[in-house]
């Protein structure tokens, strides 16, 4: 889980203009990392493509923080 982890802050911090460091596994999107709700969903496309896995929109729902992004792929891909 810690090398899609670190992929995944790679993927948010450069289509979002953070540091890697920023994406920390409590984080929340919305309140801690700033993103929009367009910008939410433009960085589940962003992970679709990159991992190769489709996220179903009842799970993006529920997709609040970094962790369960990631633990969304490491059980799906």
């Amino acid at each position: 889980m810690k090398k899609i982890l670190k992929k995944f802050q790679k993927l948010v911090a450069k289509n979002f203009f953070m540091s890697p460091q920023a994406v920390d596994f409590s984080k929340s999107f919305h309140e801690d990392l700033r993103l929009s709700e367009t910008e939410f969903i433009a960085m589940i496309a962003y992970t679709e493509n990159a991992f190769h896995i489709q996220i179903a929109d009842n799970e993006v729902a529920k997709m609040r923080r970094v962790r369960d992004v990631v633990k969304y792929i490491n059980f799906n891909s």
